[in-house]
């Protein structure tokens, strides 16, 4: 069965989305995953997802005959507002706080949404699928295990909801525990950030980075009194986040609690009291979905999980045997969960057991051919040169401390260049943090982070072991041991730990060729990796997106491929 994938509202809808995107799947094996961001060049791009929906189409070589079905990751317009009025009513029970603005809301935009297919999908049977349910289904289907616990957390899904309890049993998912998004861990991280003067549902990393400078013990105390998760209920619980959603907007957004506390300590501190609170509440979560459905494996999806340390907590619990996060955990993955909910849906139906496919890598997106990178590269008059042998090239640029915009394969899914998109650089100056920031116009708390050759990692961080996935999507914190700490200082951070990529030969033969070869020159199994772009920009996507990003100035080489372009004329 293959199923397209969609996650989008058109231009003219009330309510927006951000992270918009499409997928393909053929029996639960992903064909080709695209953002739309990475098309229309616009950050987060949350509009109707017609380009990517196209790109997908195009890179699976198949016509729209050829599609089964159609999956639309959110609910129906009046689905989705009788679920937002029921978590306004439980508020309002709870806390005694009523949402007004919040019942007009759903009300407006249960009339009004719009997500209008393309004429070619005419004819077409369409699914809707719940944002929480298609986000549940992009970890289970994808994970390395037929039996897990299923996990959902973000700010707050379409239709009042924050996260999901479920257990995924030999190819069958089942929701046990849903949670009200008027209580969301998630909405008071976004809501510091913005406190912060960053922007929601975007910077909250940097919240992350800017933790391990602060100390927690300041305010914690204060802190916790704004959210907790209480066990016995099952549930999150506060009486403050309620009042958020009663703004008008994120800029009218006020805690008198941490406008106190921002008067009495500094940002690290609140920024290190909230990362703590938010550890203690979620792996509280993940402990209360354990002992619910017995189950030691734990599958992660949702903006929340993009929190690296949070992640790194999960993994120290007692409780938990193996972690598995989403690559693409935001709003990204939920074109692909929607899809993989459609088909697993249609098997089960059938009397099949659509057991989960493994997401070895996450290399979904376009590729290029030599005469596209030279047409690209001839557009811009750039002068050129072809080599034989890239990795040893970029090795050898890397050892005299050049940045090297690398560009090479399939674009990457999900929200880290893992490789074929990716800006590299040597991992021993620790200032490199800071100036290149500056140069590629970034305001981050957080190092950067390292590739490690598989056959290596266990060097520099003995916590990890060769069966962590996270460790091969970058989406988990390991602790750094000494040698590593004084070996690669760019890599580690404050709190001696890091993100890596742990790149094995089987996913990505020719990264792992580069920095073999970079460990031939220097004795260093590990480059930085930071993604292909400056500040505000997707990753790029086409040649001529690197070839713009290099005219900016972003780095000191281009790889395009066999093609190397050095002078900017």
């Amino acid at each position: 069965m293959i199923v397209l994938g969609i996650w989008g509202y058109s231009a003219d809808s009330p309510a927006q989305a951000h992270d918009s995107g499409a997928a393909v799947i053929r029996d639960g094996e992903v064909l080709a995953a695209v953002s739309e961001e990475r098309l229309t060049r616009k950050k987060c791009e949350g509009s109707f997802p017609v380009l990517s929906i196209a790109e997908v189409l195009r890179i699976s070589n198949l016509s729209t005959k050829e599609i089964n079905a159609v999956a639309l990751a959110g609910l129906p317009p009046f689905g989705r507002a009788g679920k937002m009025l029921k978590y306004i009513y439980k508020t309002y029970r709870d806390t005694g706080i009523l949402m007004s603005n919040r019942i007009l809301y759903a009300l407006l935009t249960a009339k009004k949404i719009r997500r209008t297919l393309p004429d070619l999908l005419n004819g077409i049977t369409v699914y809707e699928i719940d944002h929480h349910e298609a986000h549940a289904a992009s970890a289970y289907y994808t994970c390395p295990w037929s039996e897990a616990a299923v996990i959902t957390l973000d700010g707050i899904g379409d239709s009042a909801v924050c996260g999901t309890i479920g257990v995924g049993k030999n190819g069958s998912l089942v929701k046990l525990r849903e949670f009200n998004g008027y209580y969301s861990p998630g909405i008071l991280y976004s809501f510091i950030t913005q406190y912060f003067g960053f922007k929601p549902s975007r910077h909250e990393g940097k919240i992350t980075g800017l933790a391990a400078y602060g100390d927690s013990k300041k305010c914690f105390e204060r802190f916790r009194t704004i959210n907790r998760y209480d066990a016995d209920r099952h549930e999150f619980f506060s009486d403050y986040i309620p009042c958020l959603f009663k703004a008008k907007s994120y800029d009218d957004w006020r805690i008198p609690l941490v406008d106190e506390m921002l008067e009495e300590v500094e940002k690290a501190d609140v920024a290190a009291a909230l990362q703590e609170l938010t550890e203690q509440n979620v792996t509280a979560m993940v402990r209360d979905a354990v002992n619910m459905t017995g189950i030691r494996n734990v599958a992660l999806a949702g903006g929340l999980f993009g929190n690296v340390k949070v992640n790194q907590r999960i993994r120290e619990l007692d409780c938990v045997e193996g972690v598995y996060v989403q690559p693409a955990m935001s709003d990204t993955g939920l074109a692909l969960g929607a899809a993989l909910k459609v088909w697993a849906t249609a098997a089960l139906k059938k009397g099949g057991r659509p057991l989960p496919v493994f997401l070895r890598n996450v290399y979904l997106g376009p590729e290029y051919t030599d005469g596209e990178v030279r047409r690209a590269i001839e557009k811009y008059q750039l002068p050129y040169r072809r080599v034989e042998h890239p990795a040893s090239f970029t090795a050898k640029m890397l050892k005299e401390k050049k940045i090297v915009g690398y560009f090479s394969g399939r674009m990457e899914y999900g929200p880290r260049a893992l490789g074929n998109r990716s800006i590299l650089a040597d991992p021993t100056d620790r200032s490199i943090n800071d100036w290149l920031n500056e140069r590629l116009k970034r305001t981050e708390f957080m190092p950067f982070a390292p590739s490690i050759l598989e056959e290596d990692a266990g060097r520099f961080y003995p916590d990890w072991s060769p069966t962590d996935v996270p460790g091969r999507f970058m989406t988990m914190t390991y602790d750094v041991d000494a040698q590593g700490v004084s070996l690669a200082p760019a890599v580690s951070h404050i709190d001696h730990t890091a993100r890596p990529q742990v790149v094995r030969k089987e996913d990505n033969p020719t990264y792992h060729s580069l920095i073999s070869e970079f460990k031939k020159l220097t004795g260093l199994p590990l480059v930085i990796n930071t993604s292909f772009n400056i500040h505000e920009e997707p990753i790029v996507c086409s040649p001529e997106d690197a070839i713009r990003s290099f005219l900016n100035g972003s780095v000191d080489v281009l790889v395009l491929g066999h093609h190397v372009v050095e002078s900017r004329l």
